[in-house]
């Protein structure tokens, strides 16, 4: 595997960040991880990033948080130009057949994985689109 990724990880669960980090780093496919707890930290740092070089390469974005869940997040980030850089995959512990159809419907949104995600789906996927060679 060549190029590495910088990734964001974005999800209310402190145990689940920490698992995704241990399978992101175990698989070596990211010399960056940016973890928050909340959609509104994960805001903040882009907004403070505003050169698009900055921005991560993928974004693990958990569907369920209290006070901004993931479809807000993605609402909020559509204002931001440097989108367009980040490759955006949804996650849920409870795959909910109306998540389905608006990730569907959403065009930053490459795929809705299942929480815990399997680490091998998730390269066989960002292989696949072209984002880890």
């Amino acid at each position: 595997m060549g190029k590495t990724l910088s990734i964001m990880l974005v999800d209310d669960n402190p145990t689940d960040l920490f698992v995704h980090e241990r399978f992101l780093v175990h698989k070596n496919i990211t010399h960056e991880i940016l973890k928050f707890l909340s959609g509104e930290e994960a805001l903040y740092y882009l907004h403070d990033h505003p050169d698009a070089e900055q921005w991560p390469d993928l974004i693990l974005l958990d569907i369920q948080m209290p006070v901004m869940n993931g479809f807000d997040f993605l609402d909020q980030c559509e204002k931001f130009s440097q989108m367009k850089k980040s490759n955006i995959i949804m996650l849920s512990s409870s795959l909910d057949f109306g998540d389905i159809n608006r990730v569907k419907a959403n065009p930053h949104v490459l795929a809705l994985m299942e929480k815990p995600f399997d680490i091998d789906e998730l390269i066989s996927l960002l292989e696949i689109n072209g984002i880890l060679k």
